[in-house]
């Protein structure tokens, strides 16, 4: 409560200060978006032999967007130069919970420099693979989307991190460094994840270790082409494990619950994906293969491909296939569609409906964060509501 506090009375000062000063150079922004969500075959926790039944809940960790709110500036110094920031916050509305690790600006706590040749930033922000997926995916990180087959995606952001990114007539390139991915743990069971409970959001590596550089390091590199039309892109994503915050503890890929004891240890990622604009109907997709070196070797690949259409100006079909293969043979089909009418400009209902069809070995859950059990042919469907400001 006292950080929720904290961070109305940082609000309301920065908006006194751009009227005061530097009108119209700061912008407060945000999404409020939950529903309610049933799912047949559910699971009280991960690792059950038999489900416990159908479950309702409200969203906590995403609807159809994560909610949030965040503020905005940009200062023009001239010569083609911007000083630009972003601080945003990530909340469970059915809770009113901080997201992202219990962080105050989870999210993002960014500042940065415009020029005429990129953008660099430095802090908090989102990395290459994120930026990536949301050019390829039509479902973004909703509950029910890619997120339920591999948790890091939504997730993708890096602590330490300074980035570079420019738009050359439709062509380019970014990349991030991070010398310490992630700094926020969860505290749990000794015996699991060595002290740091299972959290996507707060993965245990916060590097700076003297004599270590490459500990808990983070590195992301994209490369395409952003045409009105078309795009195609290939994105570079290696985190390193290292030393966990916790005492005793270790660091984890956020994919899973494997640890990455040590800064040997890594997980690496190649996207390719694009997409197609042709009027009212958007068709994107793409493939995207993890590669786990720990204590065993570990890895996934994703397909995926969706379309999106504009019905109408006030109504938006999305769909979306995807599959998921594992060296383990943990496998699924993935099957999502969702609609959505738009009240007004920022107001918008939609719903969702998702199945999730695992193999004999896999337990994917339908709905991201919730779990099932092995083999199951889970139904998932989702109404909710979302606002803008």
């Amino acid at each position: 409560m006292k950080q929720v506090l904290n961070a109305a009375v940082l609000a309301s000062t920065l908006l006194v200060s751009v009227q005061a000063y530097a009108q119209g150079s700061v912008t407060l922004y945000g999404i409020i978006d939950t529903g309610i969500d049933w799912e047949s075959q559910a699971a009280r926790t991960p690792g059950q032999k038999s489900a416990s039944g159908s479950a309702v809940r409200m969203t906590s960790l995403s609807s159809s967007l994560p909610s949030r709110w965040g503020l905005r500036g940009k200062e023009n110094l001239g010569a083609g130069l911007n000083v630009i920031f972003e601080l945003e916050s990530g909340f469970a509305p059915n809770s009113g919970a901080l997201q992202n690790g219990n962080r105050l600006f989870g999210r993002s706590a960014w500042v940065g420099l415009e020029t005429p040749y990129g953008t660099l930033r430095a802090g908090r922000q989102i990395n290459m693979t994120y930026i990536a997926l949301m050019k390829s995916t039509v479902l973004g990180p909703a509950l029910y989307s890619l997120a339920a087959l591999d948790p890091y995606l939504p997730n993708s952001r890096s602590d330490n991190t300074i980035s570079y990114f420019n738009d050359f007539h439709h062509f380019v390139l970014g990349a991030t460094y991070s010398t310490g991915r992630d700094a926020a743990s969860s505290q749990g069971s000794p015996t699991v994840n060595g002290g740091a409970a299972f959290n996507p959001g707060a993965t245990n590596c916060p590097g700076n270790v003297p004599g270590n550089s490459i500990a808990c390091r983070q590195i992301t590199a994209l490369a395409g082409y952003w045409g009105p039309e078309y795009g195609l892109q290939f994105v570079y994503d290696q985190l390193r494990g290292g030393p966990g915050l916790l005492p005793g503890s270790g660091s984890y890929d956020p994919s899973m619950p494997l640890l990455l004891s040590n800064a040997g240890q890594k997980t690496t990622r190649y996207m390719v994906s694009g997409y197609f604009q042709l009027g009212e109907l958007a068709l994107r997709g793409g493939v995207i293969h993890r590669m786990t070196t720990a204590a065993t070797d570990y890895q996934t690949n994703i397909f995926y491909g969706g379309a999106s259409y504009m019905l109408k100006p006030d109504i938006a079909l999305d769909a979306e296939v995807s599959r998921i293969a594992t060296t383990d043979h943990k496998n699924a089909n993935y099957y999502v569609m969702r609609a959505t009418y738009l009240l007004s400009k920022r107001t918008s209902v939609y719903t969702m409906l998702g199945f999730m069809q695992n193999n004999s070995r896999a337990s994917y859950s339908v709905g991201a964060g919730y779990s099932t059990v092995a083999s199951a042919k889970q139904v998932g469907v989702l109404l909710g509501i979302q606002q803008r400001f």
